[in-house]
């Protein structure tokens, strides 16, 4: 007859000698709202299939770097990770990487984090075969910023390349935490994220998002918004 425990020990030798120490936000999201981070990583698990096949992908605002790092161990790409937030960055090298290159040594440098406001300082042109942004266009303000920000994205990507953008719906906005409302201060409607993409994308295909489901449904009533972009 099997014994549970004895089972179970060897399930738990298999454990890996390494601790990730959650930053500020993601901390936040799973003391305060702990299904906001089953929402976040949804998003994270739908880029990387979208650009499972790329070589070099890119994520603008990756904040405190869990994305990219999933979107190192779902893809076979180069990730490089931008934030214009020096301190996320610090804390992604140091909990995310160094952990990361010790449990895969083989994939050394093969994801970076770099600080670097997009909005005036764009990567080199045609550098990149994917993108991913998500949660950062809301946080822009329209015009000239949100403008060169997106130009910036568009201008990194080679032709073809693939580009996922994400963002709340400004229909949820009713709804949204007091963060999010002090944060968020140039939220899309599903037709003005698709005219605002067209005008630095050759095709935009449009997602709606709720909770952690992404599908084709009425995009009115989404929470959240995902554009697949082709460059």
């Amino acid at each position: 007859m099997t014994d549970p425990k004895a089972q179970w020990e060897k399930v738990t030798a298999l454990n890996i000698d390494q601790n990730l120490k959650l930053g500020p936000i993601y901390s936040y999201f799973l003391l305060k709202d702990p299904k906001c981070l089953a929402f976040v990583l949804s998003r994270y698990k739908f880029a990387s299939k979208m650009l499972k096949s790329k070589k070099r992908i890119i994520e603008v605002g990756c904040g405190e770097g869990i994305g990219a790092l999933m979107l190192a161990g779902e893809t076979d790409a180069q990730v490089v990770g931008y934030d214009f937030d020096e301190s996320q960055i610090t804390y992604a090298r140091k909990n995310l990487l160094i952990p990361f290159e010790e449990q895969n040594p083989h994939d050394r440098g093969r994801l970076l984090y770099e600080a670097r406001d997009f909005s005036n300082d764009g990567e080199a042109k045609s550098a990149f075969d994917g993108l991913v942004c998500l949660d950062v266009i809301e946080h822009l303000p329209r015009g000239e910023e949100e403008l060169a920000f997106l130009t910036n994205c568009r201008r990194c990507l080679k032709e073809g390349g693939v580009a996922i953008i994400g963002t709340p719906s400004l229909h949820a906005s009713d709804y949204a935490s007091e963060r999010s409302q002090i944060g968020h201060i140039n939220l899309f409607s599903p037709d003005r994220l698709v005219s605002t993409l067209e005008n630095h994308f050759s095709n935009v295909f449009l997602f709606s998002m709720n909770d952690e489901v992404v599908h084709t449904g009425f995009d009115k009533m989404a929470h959240y918004l995902i554009a697949l972009c082709v460059a």
